[in-house]
């Protein structure tokens, strides 16, 4: 069992993301395969062309744009969505239905998309204009999947609750979410690094392809454990 609503330290926070994770790794890699692999197939594989398309090192802006985007968008949200009721699971002593963690995942997906589209809108209009705008408001909509989920916010409800939460921590979060994202990077680059030489190697697309789907698919339930844990953290401190 995990507790979940409580202050958590640096080391607590990745302690108990990564503890949740490994004993139950199974479940989070199948729950994190069933979102990150169709999205990246329908997406890039067969939308893009890149199951039988050739490798491109330098692909234009707009073509590499595209899986942030889908990330951003769909997957991360979904995968967090997924974890927060998998997590909770853990909490009350047992341990992630992939089925039933799948429904209620899924079934918050819509609310949650609506609002990330909003945050996401927000948060261009801040870097178009002056960068830093678009950051700080980034952290500040960070907790916008768990806003619906934990807190049922919607639409605007959801970047106002996330905002609340981080208000009097924006210092805080954005070095944590940094320090996580960083060392989610390397066990990424781990995964990406052969496929991209393969890829090079073999002047196949869907090489590369496959790197991503393995990384983000091995990164993401972590990602979305600690923010989830952070969230928790953020509202603990407020109480």
């Amino acid at each position: 069992m995990i507790r979940l609503a409580q202050p958590r330290d640096i080391a607590a926070l990745f302690r108990d993301s990564l503890g949740v994770y490994f004993r139950h790794a199974a479940s989070f890699l199948a729950l994190s395969a069933a979102v990150v692999v169709p999205a990246h197939f329908i997406v890039q594989g067969v939308g893009m062309e890149q199951l039988t398309a050739s490798y491109d090192e330098s692909p234009p802006l707009a073509e590499a744009l595209v899986p942030t985007l889908l990330g951003f968008l769909v997957v991360v949200p979904l995968i967090t969505a997924i974890c927060i009721h998998a997590l909770r699971a853990v909490a009350e002593g047992g341990r992630p239905r992939p089925g039933q963690t799948l429904v209620n995942g899924f079934e918050a997906f819509a609310p949650i998309f609506f609002a990330v589209v909003l945050a996401a809108i927000g948060i261009a209009l801040g870097l178009i204009l002056f960068v830093l705008p678009g950051i700080y408001v980034a952290v500040r909509w960070f907790f916008v999947p768990q806003a619906v989920v934990l807190d049922a916010a919607r639409g605007p409800r959801a970047l106002a609750r996330s905002s609340q939460v981080v208000q009097g921590f924006w210092w805080r979060t954005f070095g944590l979410v940094i320090l996580a994202n960083l060392a989610a990077a390397l066990p990424g680059l781990v995964f990406t690094a052969p496929f991209a030489a393969i890829a090079s190697s073999t002047g196949e697309a869907v090489w590369s392809l496959a790197g991503t789907v393995a990384a983000e698919t091995v990164t993401a339930p972590f990602l979305a454990l600690f923010s989830t844990l952070l969230f928790y953290d953020l509202r603990a401190r407020r109480v």
